[in-house]
């Protein structure tokens, strides 16, 4: 099966990451791994939002697919509310990549591509149109970085 083997590599992935510790990463005027996953929590526990969530969300880039990865499980994901925050989240994201993120490495979707297709199994293609949309959107953002 795909799915454990996508897992173990988003995974590795993470704690293979170069140089960052995701924990404790706060350079001034971003947030750290914590307040990405309160904000998480927060905005799909709830189902609503601030401007400070979207801001967070905007400052940290593919950093939020590791978040979501490690906030929320698969069952809870694959809810179609809960989904539908995951995607909307994702694309905050990648709102402004080129500007916002600050670490240069979030500034491109690697992790947030693997959490696209893996939301689409767990959702058994159900929202694939959706899916396909942020993934077209994320990958147009990211190309203005370079």
């Amino acid at each position: 099966m795909r799915v454990p083997c996508l897992l173990a590599c988003v995974v590795f992935l993470s704690l293979a990451s170069p140089a960052q510790d995701w924990q404790e990463c706060k350079p001034t005027g971003d947030y750290s791994f914590n307040d990405v996953k309160a904000a998480i929590h927060r905005v799909t526990s709830s189902g609503m939002y601030s401007g400070w969530d979207e801001k967070t969300f905007a400052r940290s880039g593919d950093l939020v697919a590791v978040a979501v990865l490690k906030t929320l499980g698969d069952s809870e994901m694959a809810s179609p509310e809960s989904a539908k925050w995951v995607l909307l989240i994702i694309r905050w994201a990648f709102a402004c990549p080129q500007y916002c993120v600050k670490v240069t490495d979030d500034r491109r979707p690697r992790i947030s591509l693997l959490l696209l297709e893996h939301l689409n199994q767990i959702t058994r293609g159900k929202m694939q149109v959706e899916i396909e949309e942020v993934k077209q959107y994320i990958l147009q953002q990211a190309r203005k970085v370079n």
